[in-house]
């Protein structure tokens, strides 16, 4: 192999400065309400007892009722690159429509329709993993769709636990559902075998893809990894412990950093969040402008990111009597700071490479700000190049790539991104 020398290494840190929250807004899409920004527009929605759909394209100040468009109540909406897609269910039937929008929801046009769930079930929520996208029913089985959402094939968590299926998120063939009253059961290996894996003292009560990563929110508090190598959950630092009884609400990332949102199950009292190295720590950032209590039990949260900044959906309830003075829109402006040799989008993002260290092979996860060239190699710490991960013309944003070291010496390593918005570089340790 042609050795090559790095002759300059540039390192950048960029630092997330939030200010307070503000409400912008105190609309209520019913109960069970959620969040999702596509681009720069915004989807709050819920389902049963006054269900709504709305759009804003002004981050929140004002909101387009578009509930007319759908036929049935919306359960999920989901940003798929250049597309938005949403899925409308039949409460009688079951039976899951799925729209997409290329105009960023302004108009939607019918994709698919999965007529029937097994075990009598409906789809209730959707996530996407790089070009595969996912539909997750209420029972035991999820879709997966390889030609954007035309056709839908089931598969099914086979495991022998009760409970029905209430989160999901892949990262390639490594699977992890969420069944109620079980928690997490897991697949390394496409969806062959599932064995139930939880923090040790918890269970996991809600999982996120992001960045190469998947995530779980354990019921008693923090926010653990899933290191897909040792088949185990790895926790953060900075965040509430398992068991404080700070119970985890929200979780979303973003331009390679995370947000997670709790509430105090004694004191009621919401804390935000922030990391940006993959969960390894977490920093306390402001809860001003957002109520001062709210009941844990008795509210749904959801975070959503875009460049205008951080928002989050909250909606308190007393069985199905809204709170409107807790309810509603609420926005945090993220100031993004840049220092090093060289100014760049605050959105070109190299993240630290998971599990680290590894053995032998790991995830490195990036984002770029727009087209064009990428370059993603590895160098020993004599500066010869040893892999080429990335070579090539890419579209923006998120990415992650796996890294397998099994035919390299143990040892450190250099691992680097460069693209017209700059350059960047971080060490991994591979351990034998």
């Amino acid at each position: 192999m042609k050795a090559r020398t790095i002759t300059t290494l540039i390192l950048f840190v960029i630092g997330v400065s939030p200010a307070q929250w503000t409400k912008v807004s105190s609309h209520t899409a019913g109960v069970g309400g959620n969040l999702t920004a596509h681009k720069s527009t915004l989807f709050i929605y819920g389902y049963f007892n006054g269900n709504k759909v709305y759009r804003s394209a002004n981050n929140g100040a004002s909101l387009t009722n578009i509930t007319g468009m759908f036929p049935n109540d919306v359960y999920a909406v989901c940003s798929v690159k250049d597309d938005v897609f949403a899925v409308s269910v039949n409460s009688g039937t079951g039976a899951g429509r799925f729209y997409v929008s290329a105009d960023d929801g302004v108009t939607w046009s019918e994709r698919s329709v999965i007529a029937t769930v097994t075990g009598n079930g409906a789809i209730l929520g959707m996530t996407v993993d790089g070009s595969t996208l996912y539909a997750v029913s209420n029972r035991k089985s999820f879709y997966a769709s390889t030609d954007n959402g035309l056709t839908w094939q089931e598969r099914l968590v086979k495991t022998t636990a009760g409970g029905n299926l209430v989160s999901f998120a892949a990262i390639g063939s490594t699977y992890t559902a969420v069944i109620l009253g079980t928690g997490a059961v897991v697949s390394t290996d496409g969806g062959a075998t599932w064995e139930t894996k939880n923090p040790a003292s918890a269970t996991i009560s809600f999982v996120y893809a992001y960045n190469g990563t998947i995530y779980g929110l354990p019921s008693g508090g923090g926010v653990v990894r899933f290191n897909a190598s040792t088949k185990a959950w790895d926790a953060g630092t900075g965040l509430p412990d398992l068991l404080t009884f700070e119970i985890p609400k929200a979780i979303i990332g973003s331009g390679g950093t995370l947000y997670a949102y709790y509430v105090a199950f004694l004191t009621s009292q919401a804390s935000v969040f922030s990391s940006t190295d993959n969960g390894s720590t977490w920093k306390k950032l402001s809860a001003t402008g957002l109520p001062a209590t709210v009941n844990p039990g008795a509210s749904v949260s959801a975070l959503a990111v875009n460049s205008a900044g951080l928002f989050l959906y909250n909606q308190s309830q007393a069985g199905t009597v809204i709170d409107t003075a807790k309810t509603g829109l609420y926005k945090m402006s993220v100031a993004t700071s840049v220092t090093g040799a060289e100014r760049r989008p605050a959105d070109f993002q190299l993240s630290q490479n998971y599990p680290n260290p590894f053995n032998p092979e790991t995830v490195i996860g990036y984002h770029i700000p727009k087209n064009g060239p990428v370059s993603l190699k590895v160098y020993d710490v004599l500066g010869h190049e040893v892999a080429t991960l990335v070579d090539g013309y890419h579209a923006a944003g998120a990415r992650a790539i796996r890294f397998d070291a099994s035919a390299l010496p143990a040892g450190v390593y250099l691992y680097s991104l460069r693209t017209a918005a700059g350059m960047e570089m971080k060490k991994m340790t591979f351990v034998k």
